[in-house]
């Protein structure tokens, strides 16, 4: 697991205008939705990009990564032949991808904890792991049920839009119908957004837990990277 931590995180940090291409889009709404709020939805437009950051990383680049293995079988053999167990692997994996976002996910803490307090750190960290957990186990899935890299590609990023960009994560529920934000506020990307912009209450942070607890059922519950 470290051997896989290790190389991903080398892998991926060699090139820094990569990194600056990594952030351009979470970086690029927290200024539109600034500008188009008047400063208002600031709280929620960085922890809208924090969430972004968390989950592309897992749903996105953790999927296209592992279903990307099986079609280079040598790369696949060597890292089948490590010691532990698949999910580990997997997981292994996926923290080495998030190194890169790593920056900017502690940047962003550290200004919104900066803005609303250090009493919400614990509150914060639990989040940002759950949210991490869910979004590696639902990359897993797609990982290891895809079949085609491109369709995977499409999909994770399609997912990734649809659960970052249109529902209430980079501005607040308050602006959509009652009934459409209760709605949307059981997504984990929602309910995160929530807890890390300060606006949400227990509620928010019991769901987030839920569906960090799902993602690691994930981890476990498949077997091999071949399904």
């Amino acid at each position: 697991m470290i051997a896989l931590i290790e190389y991903y995180a080398r892998a991926l940090t060699r090139g820094k205008f990569s990194l600056l291409s990594f952030a351009l889009q979470p970086l690029s709404f927290i200024f539109i939705v600034y500008v188009v709020s008047g400063g208002k939805f600031l709280n929620t437009a960085l922890a809208g990009a924090l969430v972004s950051f968390v989950v592309g990383v897992g749903v996105a680049d953790l999927a296209i990564e592992l279903v990307g293995m099986k079609t280079r079988s040598r790369f696949y053999d060597v890292i089948m032949s490590l010691p532990g167990s698949s999910w580990r692997k997997a997981l292994g994996i996926s923290v080495g991808m998030s190194v890169p976002a790593l920056p900017y996910v502690v940047l962003l803490t550290a200004i919104l904890v900066w803005k609303l307090g250090v009493g919400v750190f614990p509150r914060m960290l639990a989040t940002i792991l759950a949210l991490w957990l869910w979004s590696a186990g639902i990359g897993f899935l797609l990982g290891v049920k895809g079949k085609e890299p491109v369709q995977v590609m499409r999909l994770s990023n399609l997912l990734v839009t649809g659960l970052t960009v249109f529902p209430p994560v980079y501005y607040p529920p308050s602006v959509l119908p009652g009934w459409l934000a209760k709605a949307l506020s059981f997504l984990p990307t929602v309910s995160a957004s929530q807890v890390l912009s300060g606006a949400g209450g227990s509620a928010s942070l019991v769901t987030t837990l839920l569906w960090g607890a799902l993602g690691m059922v994930f981890l476990l519950r498949f077997a091999g990277l071949e399904g």
